[in-house]
């Protein structure tokens, strides 16, 4: 296993505990944040800058949505880039609404710290949840 795959498996196993800190100390300066989606009404999927903007992430996200399952499953990697899929089971707090899917993040590595996270899913059905 390579020493990026190793160092974001770390990262989801920090979420997983509530370590958001432990996220935020492994990301660049410069980091790029969210999801490419033309969905404006979902919060999180604004992108964000810096350690500061990853932080409101976290913060916006315990504050809006509780997780039934959040299962990374797979892991790849190419070159300086990481996939892992993640399964996961949501609610959002406003509403009781929630969704079952599939996600892929990507990550961009940059001298072991991540430099840009980009989230896919299935962007429709989470607007439609969370609307």
């Amino acid at each position: 296993m390579s020493e990026n795959v190793s160092k974001v498996q770390q990262l989801y196993a920090a979420f997983g505990r509530g370590e958001i800190n432990t996220i935020l100390d492994n990301v660049t300066d410069d980091v790029t944040w969210g999801a490419e989606t033309s969905v404006p009404t979902v919060p999180w999927y604004e992108m964000r800058h810096g350690r500061g903007g990853v932080g409101d992430f976290f913060s916006m996200l315990a504050n809006e949505v509780e997780f039934d399952r959040f299962e990374p499953s797979i892991w790849a990697e190419a070159g300086d880039q990481v996939f892992v899929r993640i399964d996961y089971q949501s609610r959002y707090k406003r509403n009781g609404k929630g969704v079952t899917s599939a996600a892929v993040h990507q990550l961009t590595m940059r001298d072991g710290k991540i430099a840009k996270f980009r989230a896919f899913e299935d962007t429709a059905a989470v607007r439609d949840a969370w609307v």
